[in-house]
């Protein structure tokens, strides 16, 4: 269970490197685009979700850090 979950959060950081704002203002501009977008969103509430009910300790500085470094982008 260890080494998936290793593969999964690379997966997820690889994931959020390409998904910048270019990639999805771009991909919001088709059908099949969109419904990805919205697949991919509702998988991350999912795990999100997840993490928060099952009592992951939350650092809202690092949240925001990271949220600003995304608009950047």
């Amino acid at each position: 269970m260890d080494e998936q979950l290793a593969q999964i959060a690379t997966q997820l950081n690889e994931a959020a490197a390409f998904v910048t704002p270019a990639v999805i203002r771009a991909a919001r501009k088709s059908a099949a685009g969109a419904e990805s977008l919205a697949a991919i969103e509702c998988a991350i509430n999912t795990i999100g979700k997840a993490l928060v009910l099952t009592d992951l300790s939350i650092d809202p500085e690092k949240d925001a850090e990271v949220l600003r470094e995304f608009r950047k982008g």
